[in-house]
C-alpha cells in the first residue's frame, strides 16, 4: 500500500524534502483503510497525523495546502490525469487526499480483475 502511494506523490512531483510528504503521505494511507474517514478529515485524518508527526491538525493542513500549490503550478496535467477529469480550481486538503485515494483504488481494482 504505501510503495503505491509514494508512487501517486511521485507522480505529482511530491518528495521527501517537503515538510508535508509524510503527513500527506499518512493522511492518504489511513483514508485508504477506512475511506469514510474521509467524511470527517479533521477529526479523522488531520488530529490522528498531527498526533503522530508531533505537531498541530492546522499544521497538517497547511503543510498540505504548500504541496498543492507546488502540484498545481508544476504538475497540473499529471493531477488531472490522477483525478481522472480536468480541475479547474485547486484542489482542498481533503480533496487532494481523496483524488489520491480514488485513484490508487481504481488501480488495486483494475490489477484485480
Amino acid at each position: 500500500m504505501e510503495t503505491l502511494i509514494d508512487e501517486r506523490l511521485q507522480i505529482l512531483g511530491i518528495t521527501k524534502n517537503y515538510k508535508g510528504y509524510h503527513k500527506l503521505r499518512l493522511a492518504v494511507k489511513l483514508a485508504l483503510e477506512d475511506e469514510f474517514r474521509l467524511y470527517s478529515v479533521f477529526k479523522e485524518l488531520y488530529n490522528p497525523v498531527a498526533e503522530k508527526c508531533g505537531c498541530s491538525s492546522a499544521s497538517v493542513q497547511r503543510n498540505i495546502k504548500t504541496i498543492i500549490d507546488n502540484v498545481w503550478n508544476n504538475n497540473y496535467n499529471n493531477l488531472c490525469m490522477l483525478a481522472n477529469c480536468k480541475l479547474s480550481d485547486k484542489p482542498t486538503p481533503a480533496e487532494l487526499i481523496a483524488i489520491l485515494v480514488a485513484d490508487i483504488q481504481r488501480s488495486q481494482n483494475n490489477s484485480a480483475s
